[in-house]
């Protein structure tokens, strides 16, 4: 039997005509439903009520599927839209661990010409822990003209910096110029512009940062002999006492 298409039949399918062995004409319908089979897309017709040609369906699914490569494009744009600025997600959840992780050793910082910033911390200080994120921003930001370091309190091996920088509370974040002096610290909660603004300070080589305390000057303290130096009395009338404290006058 030999098959051949003959056009639309009046169910809007195609009629094609077999030719049986004995020469005998059989037609056959072909519904539109039928004839679209498991695959829509597919389903493509000519606009002048002759069937398809070959080179008008590879044309036709050549169109069908760049729409489609440019719909996907323009959804996925889309959505990028509003995931919001990229690396969001990644410094709320920043962390002590992640500022270790990307922290500069001290040597490197002390030895690499630029201004540092040290926080002294610890892993069970809650202060630490909530100021993380902001940290880690500013550092982002700045993390190519300014060094951060991260010394662990709990370590014997930064008490000497302790010492030196008077640690007596964290977190405390002690700003270094590209020689290594100090020029001021910040201890306990602050909020990101306090940080923010004393980094760009110490960035642009200032050597006054608008956030910072200073050491000043202090009075050396000495020990008093009272045996040498008897107390006096408040009383402006009253006889000066004698060196020896037996002596009643």
């Amino acid at each position: 039997m030999r098959r051949s298409l003959v056009g639309r039949s009046s169910g809007g399918g195609w009629a094609s005509r077999a030719t049986r062995d004995d020469g005998e004409d059989a037609t056959e319908e072909t519904t539109g439903a039928a004839k679209k089979g498991s695959c829509e897309a597919c389903a493509v017709e000519s606009v002048d009520g002759e069937p398809p040609s070959f080179e008008e369906t590879k044309r036709r699914g050549k169109s069908i599927a760049l729409a489609g490569f440019a719909t996907g494009a323009a959804a996925f744009a889309l959505s990028a839209g509003f995931a919001g600025p990229v690396g969001t997600d990644a410094v709320a959840g920043a962390n002590l661990a992640t500022l270790e992780k990307n922290a500069t050793t001290l040597d490197v910082a002390l030895g690499n010409g630029k201004p540092t910033v040290l926080e002294f911390y610890a892993d069970w200080c809650e202060v630490c822990k909530e100021s993380a994120p902001t940290v880690y921003s500013v550092e982002r930001a700045h993390e190519s003209g300014v060094n951060f370091v991260m010394l662990n309190i709990d370590n014997a091996r930064w008490s000497e910096e302790m010492d030196a920088y008077g640690v007596d509370g964290i977190p405390h974040l002690e700003f270094l110029d590209a020689k290594g002096e100090s020029e001021g610290f910040i201890v306990g909660k602050f909020p990101k512009e306090v940080l923010e603004s004393n980094v760009m300070a110490l960035e642009a080589g200032e050597k006054t940062l608008p956030y910072a305390k200073k050491y000043g000057a202090a009075t050396p303290a000495t020990q008093v002999d009272i045996v040498s130096t008897p107390a006096q009395s408040a009383d402006p009338r009253a006889p000066v006492s004698s060196s020896d404290p037996r002596f009643h006058g």
